[in-house]
């Protein structure tokens, strides 16, 4: 062989070989359930660079720990933010190097309630808002007050201002946490208790699990030649353009989510579709124009850009996921949009000289109008819909959206009848509690849909066919603890609270994180044998097991200290009461049951104070004569 045709051979024996090591899988290996995730650190020995520049990204400065160097926020006297509501101030404060939020209330000049709580995570980039996370013994749950960045000033977190206020109760799920951090270890059957959680979104929530990369790595089995596919770690750009849109839209399109058989949060990965996982349905807005915080990716393919475009534009064609917004260039965006618009394809800007020269050639500028979101207050954003600005009447506004039908998917058009039923079921639940939105659910839910089904009647107040509904559902998976607990919800709402507490105390057995059905278990429990000291003992126990997973839940500690009076133990009684209420001074059942403590010790000048509260947070209480008879 000649030594000319020998090394022309070469590229073509590496290119055999790789094609042999990557294209042994036909799909990529992110879809394989046996192919696990490494964790950021993993990426950085061999992407030293891409992985330095994108941990100062939004994305991967999602979620992190305070820290007092990298304060961005103002902590002074003006700080305070008041809710009118609750009549509930915050207060945002460091002290020894740790982040605090103080919850007070004052009455004349007085300070008659403050409560405490440490920040253990911040959440946000710090671009546009920076919200506040706790850690109670490994739940996590939401601060009430957010810092707003464009506007530098603090505020009540988004959903809590009109009288929405809770506190520091707000829960922060899985479906919720998974889009600001990447690998979390949840405890099963918890709402949002957690082993571990990482800090911002990691290189594998775009790339997919790198076990298998990594292996191939380790293996010699890789190897870089020019445009093939590496099939053992995503590449979104190698994606079909829909799938491209899902690796985005994971996060960038959230409304109500319907999952797809028995799927979660966490079942997405990068090479799937998403309404694989889960659908999506989206609200219709008055205003057409209109868009929210992760509204991106949908108003993008609304665009005429995106529809001409023939699959070309992209969000990674404006946007490098590996840097930062704050670092990048205006041109670069304009560039981009010349790429296209340019003179020789008759595409040229349609506004005169001047009008170019004001907005300083900045396409964006005229064409993705920044504006607030219809979702969190007090931030901009450049709309994602890339359109010729028009000025339109308030009038022309209001006339566009027939509300009665207001959600559509937006993960195309295989939403089958019974997920739009679950959609607006969970819409009902979730946003509006009007009657109309259940009347659309059950025109459209599956029969099988035993779960749904018994959720409907539910609500409808149609407990016969709720119970019917899920006790099928139980014949064919006995310890569902989701079908236990409804199970429960269902006897509680018709009164009949010895089996209810049979299913919700069955459910816990089999789940003790399901919090909430040992509560309703001791609260049945206490109701189906009233007067009955033998029960004592029983929900004593049942509720210290319950304190010793949530010490801060107002619930679990009155009843515990009801159950404790009642057992004649005072003292006991007094400390988990006065604990409830040093948590939530307005809590109604701690308020009734330290004013009948009070009674029973003798104490009526005290007794008197609780009774003038309660009466203050529920006029109308249904303990109100008693008590006025008493003192």
């Amino acid at each position: 062989m000649k030594r000319s045709a020998y090394f022309k051979l070469i590229p073509l024996l590496l290119i055999s070989l790789l094609w042999q090591c990557t294209q042994q899988r036909s799909t990529f290996a992110s879809l394989d359930p046996s192919n696990t995730y490494t964790g950021n650190e993993s990426c950085q020995p061999c992407h030293k660079k891409v992985y330095a520049s994108y941990l100062n990204t939004g994305m991967g400065h999602s979620l992190y720990l305070p820290d007092p160097s990298q304060r961005i926020e103002r902590f002074d006297s003006s700080s305070v933010v008041y809710d009118r509501f609750s009549d509930y101030s915050y207060f945002p404060y460091w002290a020894e190097g740790q982040f605090f939020i103080k919850e007070f209330r004052i009455k004349g000049e007085d300070t008659v309630y403050q409560r405490v709580e440490k920040i253990d995570y911040i959440v946000g980039s710090g671009h546009q808002t920076r919200s506040y996370l706790l850690n109670r013994n490994g739940y996590l749950y939401e601060a009430p007050i957010t810092w707003y960045v464009s506007r530098q000033l603090w505020d009540l977190s988004p959903g809590y201002a009109d009288g929405n206020n809770s506190r520091f109760s707000r829960e922060i799920g899985e479906e919720c946490l998974a889009c600001h951090t990447g690998a979390f270890e949840a405890v099963e059957g918890s709402k949002n208790r957690y082993r571990e959680v990482s800090l911002g979104i990691d290189c594998e929530r775009c790339h997919g699990p790198g076990a298998a990369h990594i292996d191939a790595i380790n293996n010699d089995q890789l190897i870089d030649v020019g445009e093939l596919t590496d099939y053992t770690i995503v590449n979104p750009a190698k994606l079909p353009l829909k799938e491209q849109f899902d690796v985005c839209q994971q996060c960038h399109l959230q409304g109500v989510n319907v999952y797809q058989d028995n799927q979660g949060p966490r079942d997405f990965r990068p090479a799937k579709a998403l309404k694989d996982v889960y659908h999506v349905f989206l609200e219709q807005q008055a205003d057409p124009e209109a868009f929210g915080i992760a509204s991106h990716a949908e108003r993008l393919q609304a665009s005429q850009c995106f529809l001409q475009s023939e699959g070309r534009l992209t969000c990674t064609t404006c946007h490098d996921p590996h840097k930062s917004i704050a670092v990048t260039d205006t041109l670069v965006y304009v560039k981009q949009c010349q790429s296209c618009h340019r003179p020789e394809r008759s595409l040229e800007c349609g506004e005169g000289e001047e009008a170019r020269m004001l907005a300083g050639g900045n396409c964006v500028s005229c064409h993705m109008p920044s504006g607030g979101t219809r979702d969190i207050p007090h931030v901009s954003f450049h709309d994602h819909k890339i359109r010729v600005v028009k000025q339109r009447g308030e009038t022309e506004v209001a006339a566009e959206v027939d509300f009665v039908n207001k959600l559509f998917c937006a993960t195309g058009d295989s939403a089958s009848a019974d997920d739009w039923g679950k959609a607006w079921l969970q819409y009902y639940e979730q946003h509006d509690r009007s009657e109309e939105y259940l009347a659309l659910a059950k025109a459209k839910l599956g029969k099988n849909s035993h779960y749904a089904q018994a959720r409907l009647n539910l609500y409808q107040n149609n407990y016969p066919k709720a119970l019917e509904s899920v006790n099928t559902a139980l014949t064919t998976d006995p310890q569902n603890t989701y079908l236990l607990f409804l199970k429960g919800e269902i006897l509680e709402a018709q009164g009949a609270f010895s089996p209810a507490y049979d299913a919700f105390f069955v459910a816990y057995q089999l789940n003790d994180e399901l919090i909430e059905a040992g509560l309703k278990a001791s609260n049945c429990l206490l109701r189906a044998r009233q007067g009955d000291a033998t029960v004592l003992p029983e929900a004593a126990t049942l509720l210290e097991a319950l304190l010793d997973k949530k010490p801060f839940d107002v619930r679990i500690l009155s009843n515990l200290g009801f159950v404790r009076m009642n057992q004649g133990e005072l003292a006991q009684a007094e400390v988990l009461l006065s604990k409830a209420l040093r948590y939530d001074p307005d809590h109604i059942s701690s308020l009734e049951n330290m004013c009948f403590l009070q009674i029973v010790k003798g104490n009526l000048v005290l007794a008197r104070r609780y009774f003038a509260r309660l009466v203050e947070v529920a006029p109308e209480h249904p303990s109100k004569a008693v008590l006025e008879s008493r003192l």
